[in-house]
């Protein structure tokens, strides 16, 4: 019988403290070579810490590793893809880690389901030292709820999106979207699970944890505003287009929080003053705004600055 292979990649850059934890996280997978087999690949971008060496003591258990300068971490990835093979891939930031006994789960869970396309699993956040402070689901199934960023993604307490760490995706998948868009800094992934979606992709939810994602100042994603920028752009080639798979009442309120979220971003450094103003402007331009409650979260919070000036620093 021929095992599954999973083809995992991990880009790498200046990340030394944690990126060990990571490597021996994939390589010591429990079930390696009796029940799965893996193809890893470890990407690093020419750190000037000590990454290389890192990597340099694990490479007898991967498939190719480099330490040179790239084109970012969606290139890293990419180039990293183009290395390894396999039925399952996945790939996995140098500053997260699988937790024991993630791949057999997964290789499971894709075996009893010849339909899934994509399998993921509960996610732990972690602090920077590794403690637990929270575990998360996501709740996502169709391309209605992917472009819904604001009821998915951008959850004040609860999100219900994906977490990269915990998503493997089938290699038919793969072969059907190709690589990874380069253009994206922040997003790479979330554009890849939404061309995913539109291409009909199959979701299956496994109720176990299966990774952990870190969370520490120097990660790239804390970076909010960037982010949300390229998952509106993402998005709004669906919420244009006459899309049946959109609702189109859901498609109109969704337009009109991005709208809101553009407004949000582009006056962020503005005064308090100012962003009441752009606030009201927007909503007499889109009144059926006054009926969410993202409108009236933000316009509660710039209002409270403008009348309490002293708590706050103007731009």
């Amino acid at each position: 019988m021929t095992l599954p292979r999973f083809a995992i990649v991990t880009p790498s850059f200046n990340q030394a403290n944690f990126l060990e934890q990571t490597i021996r996280s994939v390589i010591d997978q429990e079930g390696r070579g009796v029940s799965f087999e893996i193809d890893y690949a470890v990407i690093d971008g020419g750190s000037t810490d000590h990454s290389a060496d890192v990597i340099q003591k694990y490479e007898s258990e991967l498939a190719f590793w480099c330490s040179e300068k790239d084109r970012g971490q969606t290139h890293a990835i990419n180039k990293g893809f183009e290395r390894v093979s396999g039925t399952i891939h996945a790939y996995i930031n140098s500053d997260d880690y699988y937790l024991p006994g993630a791949f057999a789960k997964v290789a499971k869970a894709f075996a009893s389901d010849d339909q899934a396309d994509l399998v993921h699993g509960i996610c732990q956040k972690v602090d920077a030292a590794g403690s637990v402070f929270k575990e998360q689901i996501s709740n996502i199934t169709s391309l209605s709820e992917m472009v819904n960023l604001w009821d998915f993604w951008l959850r004040p307490k609860e999100n219900w999106n994906f977490i990269q760490p915990e998503v493997f995706w089938a290699d038919r998948l793969a072969k059907r979207l190709g690589k990874f868009d380069e253009s994206l800094h922040f997003t790479m992934d979330f554009n890849y699970w939404l061309r995913g979606f539109d291409a009909g992709m199959k979701v299956r939810p496994l109720n176990a944890p299966l990774a952990a994602f870190r969370v520490h100042e120097a990660q790239k994603t804390s970076q909010r505003d960037a982010s949300i920028r390229e998952l509106l752009r993402g998005i709004e080639p669906y919420l244009l287009a006459d899309d049946d798979r959109i609702p189109a009442d859901l498609r109109t309120r969704l337009n009109q929080l991005a709208a809101l979220s553009h407004c949000q971003i582009e006056h962020a450094q503005a005064t308090p003053t100012k962003q009441v103003a752009q606030l009201l402007r927007l909503a007499t331009m889109n009144p059926s705004l006054c009926q969410s409650k993202h409108f009236w979260k933000q316009f509660r919070r710039s209002s409270r600055r403008a009348l309490v000036p002293s708590r706050y620093r103007a731009a």
